[in-house]
């Protein structure tokens, strides 16, 4: 049974990417890309299916249940255009801090604009200066390098107090505010995502009632700490689309190159690449559908999964294309060549998702620094089971504010790590080993306790990340989802160093050319 039923419907919907013609092709996607131009026919195309409703939640009068299948529906956009993905996807990103703590009226006005396909903009990056004002308040000061916010209705802004150094969130319509009070700057050029619309916005003294406050007044640090949790836990889904189709369009052309002893695809050096491309998309495609899950089902880890997910994901993404660029050479700078040039595009915009809303070394400080929780009393594993099953039914999103964690709490998944050994010895004995060692080491820097910033902080924060999403692969395995590639993709989580033995490469290569015989998405979780 598939998991994902409704991302099945739309890249139904979406058809062909390679069609010279419409929406959503590869060739629309470069054509933007070239020009810097809104995406507005794909954005029309994905709104007339009904896309924004998945980006509302049911109680509010939308679609959107679980996250994970907002994770599957954006990386079928994603593989397509990146660059639509994340713009058509940005309502909701915007609207999280109103879904986790705004009013019943903020709520219904900000879903409404949402179903009507209105914009907003998220812009918690730089704090405004806000002065109290009878009945509200009045902000100085610019916000830049915003998405949307020229094109915006709501945008989500904080505000900080001068005299209690305090900040506010605050839900500002722009629609309401008087033109005098604030002015849009100019759109800023980038290198990735080159069809969003990126600028600034300067406030002069415009007034916002205090019916705007999100959350209490003064309550901005935690609330911005919950939302970029829930937010990181579904970015993952725009490297997997950019991967997938990245993916696809090498192995494509290095099937028709012809090299001096034949095609370059019948290289062992070029299948293993190929084979070790295929293994970190399935891989992590699982790690990203496991941290959606654990975000709904234990919202208290929260701050461990969506740091494993936004650091992993987007960085093996981003290395995985990168060593594929290596292998077509300079023919993947062609812009009208194979595949319309795409690409070129999809490494350019998975190098914007590994920075977008947490770098690298900020998302690894973060687990160096919830490595307590590993030292002091064990939680129950079994906490951690349901998140694992084939199916999971998860309580309904949005969570309540109380419930996502600040700092992580007990981690249950990596609690169950030896009996996870334990039953994985007779099946897959190395990396069981692996494991366990692994393991010990990651005890070792939970008692140790090293600064977040150090070195010995970061590498601390890259082991727990790969610990955890060991233990998701394997303990989906163990829960029923059986994955046949579970014992090199444990290896390759572990020791990313080795290269996979010669006949697994040649196995994997295998599978992945039977898959690309169809054009379509590599998998949505199917298990195999």
């Amino acid at each position: 049974m598939n998991p994902f039923p409704t991302a099945e419907a739309l890249e139904h919907t979406l058809g062909d990417p390679h069609l010279p013609n419409g929406p959503l092709t590869y060739a629309a996607a470069m054509a933007g890309d070239r020009t810097e131009r809104w995406p507005h026919a794909s954005l029309d195309r994905l709104r007339g299916w009904g896309y924004p409703a998945f980006l509302v939640p049911a109680a509010r009068g939308g679609r959107l249940t679980a996250l994970e299948e907002l994770l599957a529906l954006a990386r079928v956009v994603a593989r397509r255009d990146p660059t639509a993905a994340l713009i058509a996807t940005s309502p909701w990103l915007a609207g999280v801090p109103v879904w986790l703590a705004g009013t019943p009226a903020q709520q219904r006005a900000y879903a409404e604009a949402t179903l009507r396909g209105q914009w907003s903009a998220l812009a918690l990056h730089e704090p405004l200066t806000t002065g109290v004002a009878d009945g509200g308040y009045r902000l100085d000061g610019d916000v830049t390098l915003v998405s949307n916010v020229r094109l915006a209705r709501f945008a989500v802004l904080t505000g900080r107090d001068p005299a209690s150094g305090g900040s506010t969130l605050l839900l500002a319509d722009l629609d309401r505010l008087p033109s005098a009070g604030y002015e849009l700057l100019p759109r800023v050029p980038t290198h990735g995502v080159r069809g969003a619309d990126v600028a600034g916005i300067r406030f002069h003294g415009a007034f916002v009632p205090a019916s705007a406050v999100l959350g209490r007044p003064g309550g901005a640090g935690a609330l911005i700490s919950r939302s970029l949790t829930t937010i990181r836990t579904v970015l993952p889904a725009f490297s997997l689309g950019a991967l997938d189709t990245g993916l696809r369009c090498a192995l494509d052309f290095l099937r028709h190159q012809h090299v001096r002893h034949g095609r370059a695809a019948d290289l062992p050096s070029v299948r293993a690449e190929l084979a070790a491309a295929h293994l970190d998309l399935r891989l992590a495609e699982a790690v990203a559908h496991s941290c959606a899950r654990l975000l709904q089902q234990l919202p208290a880890l929260a701050p461990i999964s969506s740091a494993v997910a936004k650091y992993l994901i987007p960085h093996l993404a981003e290395q995985r294309l990168r060593r594929l660029a290596g292998v077509l050479g300079a023919r993947y700078l062609l812009r009208q060549d194979h595949w319309s040039g795409i690409f070129d595009k999809m490494l350019r915009d998975a190098r914007l998702f590994v920075l977008l809303h947490g770098a690298a070394h900020d998302m690894l400080g973060a687990l160096a620094a919830q490595l307590p929780c590993l030292a002091g009393p064990a939680a129950d594993p079994r906490r951690a089971d349901p998140a694992f099953l084939p199916v999971s039914a998860a309580p309904p999103y949005p969570l309540g504010l109380r419930a996502l964690a600040v700092a992580g709490a007990a981690d249950p998944v990596t609690a169950g790590l030896d009996e996870v050994c334990a039953a994985l010895r007779s099946r897959a004995p190395e990396a069981a080993a692996l494991l366990h060692a692994e393991g010990v080491r990651l005890r070792a820097d939970a008692h140790e306790a090293p600064g977040p910033r150090t070195e010995r902080g970061q590498r601390a924060g890259e082991r727990y990340a790969r610990v955890f999403a060991a233990l998701c692969l394997a303990r989906r395995h163990l829960a029923g989802e059986r994955r046949h590639w579970l014992t090199p993709a444990l290896v390759t989580l572990l020791r990313p160093d080795l290269p996979l033995p010669g006949d697994t490469a040649e196995s994997l290569y295998l599978e992945l050319a039977t898959e690309c015989s169809g054009r379509r998405a590599l998998s949505l979780s199917r298990p195999a």
